[in-house]
């Protein structure tokens, strides 16, 4: 007999292997009794690092230590290699720990991963994505004041992270070009110092109207020093296939809010990062840059995408997995069949709050159990069963309902509307004698009519709007509105309200 023992870690998984091979002594009949192989495999895991073929049941895994249900992590087949990013007991509360953001929340983000971050409104998914930047070192100095929260993410060195925000800066005074680099900030004097600042010196002097020799010659010999050709071919490369090469030489603060949009996917593409953080990225854009979008993540193999999004087709399209936040515990949803999605989650969420209702029920039996113990022995309490009565405080707390979402229910008094709603004659309205956005355009809106206006980014689709609610002037024309008919108005932009410090602030 011989044997062969082999023993392999990968960082948060082991793996076993023992194999016997018997040679034999004397000669044997038949081949298939020459020898035999007996194959013995002892696979751990901790996380979700592991192939396996075995259908898991439930096919989600809550990663918090106060969670109800402990249930097997999905085993599908994941990228090999370390992972991104870890996440180890995240705690958050902005009331001083009466509803948790996060409550001891640890999750893996598999290396190569594309997964979609969900959760109801005010879950904490914005806290959980700031606290990300802030530990990747996106954030600036003091934008974490007031936000305590304790445990540890971790990540690969070297490992570059870029973040797309909701509603990306427009600062007044900072080009296209330059927002594109990563450079929200004016231009300083002294000798460049990296790559971003040699393209930007180069893109300087070549588009001056007249080019100074001296000038070209030293940005081009900072672009080779820096190696900065590749960067300015990608920024070229992604400019072009976003649409915003022509808006490279306009001020960031006169784009629409898709053209911000762009810009912003734009600028952290250009970086190459290993991990994108993307935070509604669907959000003011086109529906061929959404399709822009989904290609590029898809295409990008090696990149691994954390997004929040509500855009229900873009969780389909896009994501292998899903990744829920539900009272402060993540929730993981794996692909299933080599499919993930949203439709999936759907399903495999389902299936988990059926287990957690069975999990209560059960509970709330033995809850009753240890209630009428507790009162009927006083004196066993403070001598004989202190883990027993740990216990019971541990099981009350664990029984809790969860939070039900509310169901939206609008009543309203029937109010008499005319004939007459809403009537556009002839208008017409252009912006700087260049761009035109009505040309002697006509229309007249019926009663329950339910309609869509769609457009490529920044052709006039909110000024469109404003025109209909009597918000923006016009060149030419008329605006009709019927005598008993109000508008309700649902901004991109939010609620503006009013401050001391700043007039207009978006909230």
């Amino acid at each position: 007999w011989f044997w062969f023992v082999g023993f392999t870690k990968f960082d948060e998984s082991s793996f076993l292997g023992c194999v016997s091979l018997r040679v034999p002594s004397t000669p044997i009949p038949t081949m298939k009794h020459a020898w035999t192989i007996t194959l013995l495999l002892s696979i751990h895991t901790s996380h979700s690092f592991t192939t396996s073929h075995r259908r898991p049941t439930p096919s989600y895994h809550s990663t918090s230590h106060h969670a109800i249900m402990t249930t097997p992590e999905p085993t599908t087949t994941t990228p090999t290699g370390p992972p991104a990013i870890i996440i180890d007991s995240l705690s958050c509360s902005h009331d001083g720990g009466a509803t948790y953001q996060l409550n001891s929340a640890s999750y893996i983000l598999p290396r190569y991963s594309r997964i979609g971050l969900v959760g109801r409104n005010g879950c904490g998914k914005s806290t959980f994505f700031k606290i990300l930047m802030n530990e990747c070192g996106l954030l600036p100095s003091g934008a974490m004041d007031g936000v305590k929260y304790s445990g540890g993410v971790e990540m690969g060195k070297g490992t570059r992270v870029a973040f797309v925000e909701q509603e990306p800066p427009s600062p007044i005074g900072v080009s296209v070009s330059d927002a594109l680099l990563g450079m929200l900030e004016g231009a300083t004097a002294g000798p460049t110092t990296n790559a971003y600042e040699a393209v930007r010196a180069y893109l300087s002097v070549t588009s001056a109207p007249t080019l100074d020799d001296t000038q070209f010659s030293k940005a081009s010999a900072d672009m080779d020093a820096f190696n900065g050709w590749e960067i300015f071919t990608t920024q070229d490369e992604i400019s072009t296939k976003l649409r915003i090469s022509h808006l490279t030489t306009k001020p960031l603060s006169d784009l629409s809010g898709g053209e911000r949009k762009r810009v912003a996917l734009a600028a952290a593409l250009i970086q190459s990062p290993d991990v994108l953080l993307l935070d509604e990225p669907t959000n003011h854009l086109d529906l061929a840059a959404i399709r822009w979008l989904s290609d590029l993540l898809r295409s990008r193999t090696k990149l691994t995408t954390l997004v929040v999004t509500h855009d229900r087709a873009f969780l389909e399209d896009v994501c292998t997995g899903i990744l829920e936040l539900d009272r402060g515990s993540f929730y993981n949803y794996d692909s299933t069949g080599g499919k993930g999605g949203y439709t999936g989650y759907l399903q495999q969420k389902e299936d988990r709050l059926l287990l957690e209702d069975q999990s209560l029920r059960s509970g709330k039996k033995k809850l009753g159990r240890e209630l009428e113990w507790m009162r009927r022995q006083p004196q066993a309490r403070a001598s004989k069963s202190k883990a027993r009565i740990e216990a019971f405080y541990k099981l009350e707390k664990m029984v809790k309902p969860r939070v039900v979402d509310p169901s939206l229910e609008i009543e309203g008094g029937q109010r008499r509307i005319g004939k007459s709603i809403l009537k556009l004659n002839n208008v017409s309205l252009k912006y700087n004698d260049d761009k035109i956005i009505l040309d002697d355009f006509s229309y007249n809106f019926n009663g329950g009519d339910k309609i869509g206006v769609v457009g490529a980014n920044g052709v006039g689709k909110s000024t469109f709007l404003s025109i209909l609610t009597g918000n923006q002037p016009i060149d030419n024309g008329s605006v009709e509105t019927g005598e008993t008919v109000v508008f309700g108005k649902y901004d991109q932009m939010g609620i503006t309200v009013a401050s001391e410090s700043d007039p207009k602030t978006s909230a």
